[in-house]
Order: C-alpha cells, then sequence, then structure tokens
C-alpha cells in the first residue's frame, strides 16, 4: 500500500530495506498467508501479484519491528486493512464535516 504523505515521517529511516528484506528475503517473494508468488497471476484473482509489507498487530507505522511485518498480496493486504481503513475513513469525513452552531 502506498504511504500517505502525511504519515511518511512516522516510518523508520530504513523503512525500504526492511520491507524489501521481509518480501524478498522472508518471504522468498510469495505472499506469506496464501502463497501467491510476485509477478504472478494471482491464483484465485487472476491479477498480477505485487507483494506489499503489512503492518499486523499494530498498524502504526512506528510499529516497524520484523515481528510485526509481513509479506502480503494485494489480496491478503486489503482484506486485513479493510475494518482499520473503514473506520479511518469515517474517522476523517467526520472530521472534515461543517458543523453548524445549535443542530445536532
Amino acid at each position: 500500500m502506498p504511504i500517505r504523505a502525511e504519515n511518511r515521517e512516522r516510518y523508520p529511516k530504513d523503512w525500504k530495506l526492511r520491507s524489501r528484506f521481509v518480501r524478498f528475503v522472508r518471504a522468498r517473494g510469495r505472499c506469506e498467508w496464501c502463497g501467491a508468488e510476485h509477478g504472478k497471476p494471482h491464483p484465485i484473482t487472476g491479477s498480477k501479484v505485487v507483494l506489499t509489507t503489512a503492518h499486523i498487530f499494530d498498524d502504526r507505522p512506528e510499529a516497524a519491528s520484523l515481528l510485526n511485518l509481513a509479506a502480503l498480496c494485494q489480496r491478503c493486504h486489503n482484506r486485513h486493512d479493510a475494518a482499520a481503513r473503514l473506520k479511518r475513513r469515517s474517522e476523517r469525513k467526520h472530521r472534515n464535516q461543517l458543523t453548524l452552531p445549535g443542530i445536532s
């Protein structure tokens, strides 16, 4: 998943190295959950697999220990992040809404 501009500074300086290590050394170019291979068609969706590095237990960018990271295909990463992404989107929408005095 792309890093949002407002979160870029929260990632460790060596994020690219950690991400690459997790995806291609530890996971050997395969999704750690479903086994889909980077660059090949996904066995379920048929789309080209691009491995991503996901935060598994703690989704804060600062929580970048190797034990908290996993190499996931787009399908597994999206499924893992879906609930948190929906919550953040709702919070942003709520924060950006215009509130008028006296109206609840």
